[in-house]
């Protein structure tokens, strides 16, 4: 293979996983249980004791000699075994997943830099999902087991852990309420995309702009939407002028009419 060729198809790989520079740490979720605490007249830092940071979680490079290439993902934890760490996507994008008892698998989530995985499993000591990176991703890593031995020494710690977990809690609500009562195939695409737009716009610095690297499966899985329902409404909102399609980079250009479908607004 040429070196032209092997650079080419570099910069194919590189788009395929996606990859980005990482969230600012005063962006993220996980910030609060990341900081120096005050104790006793004193400023400590224990991060260093459970706290792993950036760890890339690599997609498989694709075979280029081969006519059709795919990016593998890669799982983070899956559904059912204990808990040993909760984390936050520093870059990147995961998809949260269980399957059922004849092998189905649903998407039940999708996080994206500064957001939390896992920690619901903090109650259940077992994770109640699957946490699969598309394409090349990283994650900061805390270890339950340290950082627990760490807040019998500081209770500060676990309070911090309290204010992320209860702040985390209303995320996740407020994403819920998203799709309350989303009947229509299009209110349910118009309510996702300005919802991802709104979760990702510290990471991307846009309101109005997103790098959508899910798959347009998972998207069609996550909505409960037929694949095929899900492409007809895309096609219809770039027809329609709601959104521009790029590759996998989705303009909204139509915020607020997309924000009267969803029924909110931003």
């Amino acid at each position: 293979m040429t070196t032209g060729k092997k650079l080419a198809n570099n910069v194919v790989y590189q788009q395929a996983l996606g990859q980005h520079h990482t969230i600012a740490c005063e962006n993220c979720s996980m910030n609060a249980i990341c900081q120096p605490v005050e104790a006793d007249g004193q400023t400590l830092d224990l991060s260093k004791n459970y706290l792993n940071k950036k760890i890339p979680v690599n997609a498989q490079a694709p075979d280029t000699s081969q006519r059709h290439t795919q990016v593998k993902n890669r799982i983070l934890f899956e559904e059912n075994t204990p808990l040993t760490s909760i984390y936050a996507v520093c870059s990147g994008v995961f998809k949260l997943c269980v399957t059922s008892k004849d092998g189905y698998e649903k998407v039940v989530g999708l996080r994206y830099p500064g957001e939390l995985i896992g920690e619901d499993a903090l109650f259940l000591e077992n994770y109640n999902y699957s946490a699969i990176a598309i394409g090349q991703s990283s994650v900061c890593e805390v270890s339950i087991e340290q950082f627990s031995s760490c807040g019998k020494l500081v209770p500060e710690l676990q309070q911090n852990l309290i204010a992320l977990l209860s702040k985390q809690s209303y995320v996740r609500q407020s994403n819920f309420q998203s799709f309350i009562g989303k009947k229509s195939a299009d209110s349910l695409l118009a309510a996702f995309l300005i919802n991802i737009t709104k979760r990702n716009e510290a990471y991307t610095g846009s309101s109005s702009k997103l790098n959508l690297l899910v798959s347009r499966n998972d998207v069609a899985n996550f909505l409960g939407l037929r694949r095929e329902t899900l492409s007809r409404v895309f096609a219809k909102f770039q027809k329609e002028g709601l959104i521009k399609i790029e590759g996998k980079i989705i303009h909204l250009l139509q915020k607020e009419l997309l924000c009267d479908l969803a029924n909110f607004h931003s």
